[in-house]
């Protein structure tokens, strides 16, 4: 671990960690930020493969974030800036003054999926998730409920955006998470013996509370607006629906994810008698 300060914004190193506010240069780079002290003691204390830490000269290192810098084995990169880096650094408006760079996750799906082979596992399927704040409670909703592993179908918003990873409070450094095609994903849980649930509207779609959710299962949720797509909808083995009983048309994506989840959840704990 090693100090330095920064306060030009041209700073080749400011200057290359700033294209990681956007997609494209997370994609190029593989990596991506992480703002705020609680994110960032998360992903050290998480194992992420965390690279530099920056901070507000003028605030110093947040403590809590420099004993998790400290126990970590592997050497991390420590920089103090100014506010003016920093601020070219975040996306909130009120800065934390501490800033992380991530490794993005290398953790391999089919290693994963053969791993949990043996074993009953609850994925969650998301299809086209367009708003990060959705998708980053989705996350952390699961993580709280206990599902095994998410993955993310294409066409759904960045993983990494900077909302989605404040919105998931530190749950995408624990959460097994996968970019996928959902149909790729659906086939190797079919090929493994599990069940395919698709939240749907249909006629003969199955109240929540009605469906069977043991052994290998994956849920999944849709669009925003337009819900699951058809290709997807087309592979399910079941359609589950939650009742509305208002004069609403839908519920909020994370709102029904949420719902799911912890049914799901709550049939795997405690199963219904015969």
């Amino acid at each position: 671990m090693r100090h330095e300060l920064i306060t030009s914004v041209q700073n080749p190193l400011v200057k290359r960690l700033h294209q990681l506010l956007d997609r494209k240069g997370r994609e190029e780079q593989n990596r991506f930020l992480v703002e705020g002290a609680h994110l960032v003691e998360e992903a050290l204390n998480s194992g992420a493969g965390v690279v530099t830490v920056l901070y507000d000269e003028q605030r110093e290192i947040d403590p809590a974030c420099l004993r998790a810098i400290e126990k970590r084995q592997t050497e991390i990169e420590v920089v103090a800036v100014s506010a003016a880096v920093l601020a070219k650094l975040t996306e909130t408006k009120n800065p934390q003054g501490i800033v992380a760079e991530v490794k993005k996750n290398t953790r391999d799906w089919q290693e994963w999926m053969e791993s949990a082979a043996n074993r009953d596992y609850m994925l969650l399927l998301l299809d086209e998730i367009q708003d990060p704040g959705n998708l980053g409670t989705i996350l952390r909703t699961a993580e709280a409920a206990g599902v095994d592993g998410v993955v993310l179908g294409a066409g759904s918003v960045d993983l990494y955006n900077g909302k989605v990873i404040r919105s998931t409070m530190g749950a995408l450094f624990r959460l097994a998470v996968f970019v996928r095609p959902l149909p790729e994903a659906i086939q190797k849980v079919r090929q493994q013996g599990g069940r395919i649930l698709v939240s749907s509207l249909k006629e003969n779609s199955l109240a929540y509370h009605e469906a069977a959710y043991g052994g290998k299962v994956a849920l999944v949720i849709g669009n925003e607006g337009r819900g699951v797509s058809t290709q997807v909808a087309d592979l399910a083995d079941s359609y589950v629906h939650i009742p509305l009983y208002g004069r609403a048309e839908s519920l909020n994506a994370a709102v029904a994810a949420g719902i799911l989840v912890y049914e799901a959840q709550r049939h795997r704990t405690f199963p219904p008698a015969n």
